[in-house]
């Protein structure tokens, strides 16, 4: 029993062969994969989110408004143009790194206990554990990321450098045993695990909430314009903030579909839940479709034979 043990021991600590050449892809991803594990960057990606949002919202409302024709256009195309430009940086970043990688040629690596060995055909380097406390996981790569709260320092380890796919858990075991996950990644059935899928459940289910209010919202909107034989005369042109309302409640729907995306049960349930909000937003744009021709007007009246005509005062 004590040799068998001594056995697996010995086959746990061996040390793990990688060989390699980075990818763009590669460094883009690592670089993502430290913006989601500190604080700064998670700071950025959740600005960037609401800048775009807000953005968004301030455009639709602008053109849907009574003031539409002095939408200050350039001012949302900017803000268009900062949100691509970010969203781009970790490839930018990464096609730059990726030119001072590529000198270096081919890498082989070795991991153990003890450390990281890198060698290529210009250089080789032994990365003590401590210089590198913490890492992210994603499906392609190990990501060892330094000390500092910005994690300057980073190393790629693709999982695809090893030989024999099993040596990915052992790599991976290698990283718990040394290191702390800064993505705090569980295996499925985990505590966090349970905990992050709860979450993503109810925010979906919130998201699709918001989208069948939003729909309705947009149906309402519309109310006195469609029904002249309770409504009589002319009516304020709200078909351009219904538009809007419709808008928003389908990002609502897809962002509840994003949100659990990689969630058998759950995607079936908001699969279905979905095309029921849908559903709702359908009726009401069959109700705002026939007014939307008069985006421009101000005020609109439906005529005796059901169709629109727009009025500017």
């Amino acid at each position: 029993m004590a040799e068998g043990r001594e056995t697996t021991d010995a086959v746990a600590e061996r040390s793990v062969e990688l060989a390699y050449r980075p990818s763009v892809g590669d460094l883009a991803s690592a670089l993502r994969a430290r913006a989601r594990s500190t604080g700064a960057g998670r700071f950025q990606r959740r600005a960037l989110v609401w800048t775009v949002a807000v953005a968004a919202v301030g455009a639709l409302l602008s053109a849907a408004g009574s003031g539409r024709r002095d939408t200050p256009w350039p001012l949302y195309a900017g803000l268009v143009v900062f949100a691509v430009f970010m969203t781009a940086v970790p490839w930018l970043q990464a096609r730059q790194l990726h030119r001072l990688a590529e000198r270096q040629g081919d890498i082989r690596g070795t991991v153990d206990d003890t450390g990281i060995r890198l060698t290529t055909a210009h250089s080789s380097a032994t990365l003590d554990w401590h210089l590198y406390p913490r890492y992210a996981e994603t499906p392609e790569l190990f990501v060892l990321l330094s000390a500092d709260k910005s994690a300057v320092g980073v190393v790629v380890l693709p999982k695809r450098a090893v030989a024999d796919p099993e040596d990915v858990d052992r790599l991976r075991a290698v990283l718990d045993r040394r290191l702390v996950r800064a993505d705090a990644v569980e295996g499925p059935g985990g505590p966090q695990s349970r905990g992050r899928a709860v979450g993503r459940g109810v925010s979906s289910v919130g998201l699709l909430l918001l989208g069948l209010l939003l729909f309705f919202f947009a149906f309402a909107a519309v109310q006195h314009a469609a029904h002249p034989d309770r409504f009589p005369g002319i009516q304020n042109n709200t078909a351009p903030i219904s538009a809007v309302m419709l808008v928003l409640g389908t990002l609502a729907v897809a962002g509840a579909w994003w949100l659990v995306r990689r969630m058998t049960a759950m995607r079936i349930v908001t699969a279905v839940l979905a095309v029921l909000v849908l559903l709702a937003g359908g009726a009401a744009l069959y109700r705002v479709g026939p007014m939307l021709h008069c985006w421009g007007s101000d005020r609109i009246a439906r005529g005796p034979d059901g169709a629109y005509a727009c009025y500017d005062f």
